[in-house]
């Protein structure tokens, strides 16, 4: 047991959110002619306003403080804690966002902009940037470059640690954190039989993980053999994280509610227990070289094959040389010319990606032909401020019909909501609705409105009134007769709209991963536009993901288990080459 709490720190170690400062301009002198005082103003953030307020004397800035956010624990806390202190510092607002959290970060500085615009600030003067140059740096060489500290790239490093220490190799990362998008996600990780499912009395084997990957594929069949080597030591990871004392809920939960052989473990509250049992056990620094905001600006290529890349730090560029590169560098959710060109049915909904999540890999893989594929993105349906909406049970388009089952998974129903013309739903409930707190809330921020009538609901919303109030009435009747209103929800879980007032929510698409990325072999190398094996180069995590899935996000717990288990893979792979 303590050989395996050694080895787990080593995992858990990689995963701690690191602090780190923005890129900021050298500290200027204050601007001068402030009105002395203290401003308040707000800009919306990721999950809502963000209220700042700055302090000034009639020469500077004193303090900057943000008194009121709703924003991601983990994602968010460095832009908190470190940006209001760095608009004081260096009396500017010409600062870089801070541990990846952008949207925070935007929020903050307009927020500050806004105030110090009040208070008589020289806005120009605060925003002008001073470039810092960069130097030339001396080149390094290791056997294996990771490009990417998410959850993949750290698991990749794991891998090297445990089972291959004899490898030489730097994990590098463009932001100041490591470990991507976990804060924000579900908190589940799925894996074969770890110790609680022999306790839930449940086992999940690799035939049954095959299986299910084949049924949930789209035009592209899922690469059975990927699928085997990536879940082959999914039940090791769950069991290193389990003896430490993760806080797993103790019991296992259904990938997918239709299917009865595959499970997930899921921490308590989610992807914040996650991210806070992670900082709490973590205690010492992590066993191997890491390079934080260290950029891969370009893969180093010669005779066709990969021999390192080119980075870019606060300070300098240089080559790091190495015979492996393993691109951990997840999706593309936070560039939006690659959502409009991959992914344009979730373009314009809501985007909860973290800020690393810009492509890199697949702009780097494009001069070798590799091949994009894939379809949609992973994700839920949310009101367009982000919150939940409504549990109601009757969804239907802007022409006024349903078009999927309400109770199935939140990204079974994302899929159906992006594949309809407006990309765009809505949620109705009337005067029963059971949660009154729910729904009050819900009214309160302006994201659900009551209507008296079906027909001022409908015109609220530009949709067909008489369409509308046909399809309430056969849903009301099919429940009466005790049969299923279609799309297989059942009549006993359905509520009836028959009651004023009538409740309305618009529900967007929300997308915290996306699907469509490089093709690999089973192996996890990457292939060339002429399917061969690029020599060097192997990926991993989101990047992949298409591989397995191309066009539904299958279930709980499989963003964060392939990624990090696709991980080991690679590195495991890699060692290989360079061990013969």
């Amino acid at each position: 047991m303590n050989t395996w709490k050694k080895l787990g720190a080593v995992l858990l170690a990689s995963v701690l959110l690191l602090s780190g400062c923005a890129k900021a301009p050298a500290p200027q002198s204050g601007t001068g002619s402030y009105k002395a005082g203290s401003y308040t103003a707000e800009a919306q953030g990721m999950n809502g306003a963000v209220k700042v307020t700055v302090t000034v004397d009639q020469d500077k800035i004193v303090s900057v403080t943000v008194d009121e956010h709703n924003e991601t624990p983990g994602i968010s806390d460095g832009a908190i804690e470190k940006l209001p202190q760095m608009i004081v510092d260096q009396q500017s607002l010409a600062l870089d966002a801070v541990s990846g959290a952008t949207f925070t970060s935007k929020a903050i500085l307009e927020a500050a902009e806004k105030a110090l615009t009040e208070a008589g600030g020289d806005l120009e003067a605060l925003k002008a940037s001073t470039e810092k140059e960069i130097a030339e740096g001396e080149t390094e060489t290791t056997d294996v470059v990771i490009v990417g500290a998410g959850i993949s790239g750290i698991m990749a490093s794991y891998e090297l640690t445990l089972n291959h220490p004899e490898i030489k190799f730097i994990l590098v990362e463009k932001l100041p954190t490591v470990g991507g998008s976990l804060p924000a996600t579900g908190g589940a990780i799925f894996g074969t039989d770890s110790s609680i499912h022999q306790a839930d009395g449940v086992k999940s084997t690799i035939d049954q993980i095959v299986n299910f990957f084949e049924q949930t594929s789209g035009s592209k069949p899922a690469n059975e053999q990927l699928v085997r080597n990536v879940y082959e030591s999914s039940a090791d990871t769950l069991n290193v994280l389990e003896n430490l004392n993760a806080p797993y809920t103790g019991k296992t939960e259904k990938v997918d509610p239709s299917n009865d052989e595959l499970f997930s473990l899921r921490m308590e509250n989610k992807g914040k227990g996650f991210y806070d049992f992670i900082k709490a056990e973590v205690e010492d620094k992590m066993p191997f070289d890491l390079r934080l905001e260290t950029t891969v600006t370009e893969l180093i290529v010669e005779n066709g094959e990969v021999q390192g890349v080119k980075v870019e730090d606060q300070n300098k560029r240089y080559t790091i040389e190495a015979s492996q590169v393993i691109l951990a560098t997840g999706g593309f959710g936070s560039n939006p010319e690659l959502m409009q060109k991959l992914a344009p049915n979730y373009a314009d909904g809501v985007i909860a990606t973290n800020a690393g999540a810009t492509g890199d890999g697949i702009l780097l893989t494009e001069q070798f032909g590799t091949q994009v594929f894939g379809d949609g993105t992973m994700g839920s349906v949310v009101n367009p401020d982000r919150s939940d909406l409504l549990a109601s049970t009757f969804m239907v388009s802007k022409a006024g019909v349903r078009f999927t089952n309400e109770k199935a998974p939140k990204y079974v129903i994302q899929r159906a909501v992006a594949d309809l013309p407006e990309h765009q739903a809505f949620v109705i409930a009337d005067s029963t609705y059971a949660d009154a707190e729910g729904l009050q809330k819900a009214l309160d921020s302006n994201m659900a409105v009551a209507y008296d009538t079906l027909d001022d609901l409908a015109a609220a919303a530009g949709m067909d009134a008489e369409a509308l109030k046909a399809e309430v009435a056969a849903y009301n009747k099919a429940i009466d007769d005790q049969v299923s209103p279609g799309f297989g929800l059942k009549a006993d879980q359905a509520n009836k709209i028959e009651t004023a007032p009538f409740y309305l929510e618009t529900a967007v698409v929300r997308t915290f991963g996306t699907i469509p990325g490089i093709e690999v072999n089973d192996k996890a190398q990457v292939l060339s536009g002429e399917g061969q094996p690029v020599s060097g180069l192997f990926a991993s995590g989101e990047l992949i993901a298409s591989n397995a899935f191309d066009s539904r996000y299958p279930g709980v717990g499989i963003g964060i288990s392939f990624a990090a288990n696709s991980g080991r893979l690679a590195a495991a792979q890699a060692a290989s080459l360079i061990q013969k």
